[in-house]
């Protein structure tokens, strides 16, 4: 057996928090916690189960700052405990019910297990402030394709205030998946569809609600820049408010900030090029505080003592400071007139019916009703 209190014991010590408060760390891991067994099916050989113990001793010994985690369902308790010394969590939807009543519901009757599977983690020096839970407009597959629609996938939106003071708002989410089959196939364009529609949804969340706070947006997004139109749906419209920018930390840091082009290959090419379907954005606010990225890292060591792996997905992590914007002394500025913007990122000549997005000539930005 792999199970040993020594080892344990050793996983509850977490790493030392970092010396400079200005300075944190984030973390995204589908932890594949699918039950074992339902009705007596087989479902999940591969995940991690009652072992789950182990993924949370991990998290812990690492010290991250913020986790997110994905698939988070009915080995809750056992991912928790190990955390739960340095770490508080939010909310959670529960597990999945295997009741013969849910079960029945869900695979005769059209139900749903009402469960998202996510959770945000945080070292205790943190404070959450507020957290939303979303689901997601569109799904594809029940009974195939990934099964994606047979439970309720969206994203949780969490407004935080770190150690520090800073202020910031992260997104832990979980989008639909694709096969390998059914990419070589041809067969996942269902697939690309829902996820096209999440990153339009997510797109519109966000513009809706940016303000002068950075956000990080983390999860397992099944989503790869060769395969689908990341930066033209999610990352353009918001640059293009002149407001804020988007960065992607894998991009940032291993490809010079370079995206990969649509159609330029398959998952295959994506994984050569050292790309994963976890992923780690953020937004800066063009003026104000903004983030730095420090390190982007694709946590390889996330194995057992005998080398295999955890689970499916290697957590991915990245490191930030925090830049303040200096302000004792302020340039000499010739006052500009206001630009204003619409939601999806394009200039408008005057403020329009609805919600507009202004910034004045000293670049401060709000939001205006118009009727």
């Amino acid at each position: 057996m792999r199970k040993s209190w020594i080892l344990y014991l050793l996983m509850l010590c977490p790493a030392s928090a970092a010396a400079d408060d200005n300075v944190f760390t984030v973390a995204t891991l589908n932890v594949d916690g699918l039950p074992t067994y339902i009705a007596r099916i087989h479902i999940n050989p591969d995940g991690p189960g009652g072992d789950t113990w182990l993924v949370g001793g991990y998290l812990a010994r690492k010290g991250y700052d913020i986790i997110g985690v994905q698939e988070n369902f009915n080995y809750d308790e056992e991912l928790r405990t190990p955390l739960a010394e340095t770490h508080d969590c939010g909310e959670w939807q529960g597990e999945i019910n295997l009741g013969i009543g849910k079960i029945f519901d869900v695979l005769t009757l059209g139900g749903r297990f009402e469960t998202d599977g996510l959770r945000l983690f945080w070292r205790k020096q943190h404070r959450l402030e507020s957290e939303e839970m979303t689901a997601w407009r569109d799904s594809y597959g029940k009974f195939d394709h990934c099964w994606d629609a047979i439970v309720i996938k969206g994203f949780h939106r969490c407004e935080m205030t770190l150690g520090c003071g800073q202020r910031i708002v992260v997104y832990d989410m979980h989008m639909d998946a694709s096969t390998d089959a059914d990419e070589a196939a041809g067969r996942d364009q269902g697939d690309m569809n829902a996820r096209r529609s999440q990153w339009i949804q997510l797109r519109e969340e966000v513009l809706a609600r940016l303000d002068d706070r950075p956000v990080i947006l983390m999860g397992d997004m099944n989503s790869l820049y060769p395969r689908d139109s990341i930066q033209a749906l999610f990352i353009d419209p918001i640059n293009a408010t002149g407001l804020y920018h988007v960065s992607d930390t894998w991009v940032e840091a291993e490809q010079g900030g370079r995206y990969p082009a649509v159609g330029s290959g398959d998952r295959n090419v994506a994984y050569a090029n050292g790309e994963v379907l976890d992923k780690i954005l953020y937004i800066n606010p063009l003026h104000g505080t903004r983030l730095k990225l420090q390190a982007y890292r694709l946590e390889t060591d996330y194995t057992h003592d005998d080398g295999t792996p955890m689970g499916d997905h290697y957590p991915v992590a990245a490191t930030f400071s925090i830049e303040r914007e200096a302000s004792a002394i302020s340039p000499v500025v010739t006052e500009t007139p206001a630009t204003i913007f619409s939601l999806d990122g394009s200039r408008r000549p005057r403020l329009l019916p609805g919600l507009n997005i202004v910034r004045d000539g000293k670049g401060r930005i709000r939001k205006v009703v118009s009727r």
